[in-house]
């Protein structure tokens, strides 16, 4: 089954990079879109199940519709646009009835990024799909990492497992799977020295959050990774934390001198955002005519 499943795993899915808004008004149906989204997301599911068991022989796929890393389009030359859309995390509003099952990662401060391995040259695109730089590491080919960039300590802080050796998590594999296969990386030396898998835990273990600099994410455990905003995964700044969750953190935590409520500060910084987002997507916009 397990093998089954590797070869119906669809490269095609990454493909090139288009950002998705998030708007304010859809903050308060937060919690039918995240149903939505695990509905539709279980359905799926039980399609590829009922494909694999009533797959013959016959109609496994040929080679030359076996699925190719990188793209065919993207061999000859370097990209400037990424491959795969990352995955945003929406503003926690309300806590979800389930909150107890999800996952909790303390985030550095940092620059959001994927990092793509393609042969044996390393290349690291920014939040808006724009190539940033490349590098050479230890990292094994095809794979694609979602990570934060500390440019004080140069260390790419790992958030999730996209793809590895190869392996598609992207689509087939809820978080609590992807989680489990990329903590399993802990020990591995190919991540040194400049990649680190950050810490998290399920918030039902009753354990104390750990101390975040920037803020917290929050991750459904049987979300898929999906392009684009996605209400599975959310985000809460610390000072957010007792108002939204009812957590009391064990560290001392400042709110910005103009703070009033945890939502109306998320609207505010919610419309920055779009009008700084709007101008990144004309600038991919130009980008891709030049292609």
């Amino acid at each position: 089954m397990a093998e089954a499943l590797t070869s119906i795993l669809n490269l095609s899915s990454l493909s090139l990079y288009k950002a998705k808004s998030n708007s304010i008004s859809s903050l308060a149906s937060q919690k039918e879109r995240r149903n939505e989204v695990l509905t539709k997301q279980k359905e799926k599911r039980e399609q590829l199940v009922s494909q694999l068991r009533f797959m013959t022989k016959d109609d496994e796929p040929v080679e030359d519709n076996k699925p190719h890393w990188p793209p065919r389009h993207h061999r000859k030359n370097i990209s400037p646009l990424c491959p795969i859309e990352m995955m945003l995390a929406e503003w926690l509003f309300s806590a979800p009835d389930d909150i107890s099952s999800w996952f909790a990662i303390p985030c550095p401060r940092g620059q959001r990024c994927l990092v793509v391995v393609q042969s044996n040259r390393t290349l690291v695109y920014g939040k808006f799909g724009n190539l940033m730089w490349t590098m050479y590491t230890h990292l094994p080919k095809q794979t694609i990492l979602y990570c934060i960039y500390d440019k004080r300590s140069s260390t790419y802080h790992i958030l999730d497992l996209i793809m590895w050796n190869g392996q598609d998590y992207s689509t087939q594999f809820e978080c609590q799977c992807r989680f489990f296969m990329l903590v399993s990386l802990n020990d591995d030396s190919r991540l040194q020295p400049h990649f680190q898998i950050l810490p998290r835990t399920r918030l039902d273990e009753k354990q104390d959050l750990i101390e975040a600099e920037d803020g917290y994410l929050f991750y459904h455990p049987l979300g898929c990774y999906e392009p684009g905003y996605s209400p599975l995964v959310c985000w809460l700044k610390p000072f957010m934390i007792e108002e939204i969750l009812g957590i009391k953190l064990t560290y001392p935590v400042d709110k910005p001198v103009d703070y009033t409520t945890a939502q109306a500060y998320m609207f505010d910084e919610q419309s920055s955002r779009k009008e700084h987002e709007q101008q990144q997507q004309q600038t991919i916009n130009e980008q891709e005519k030049r292609i």
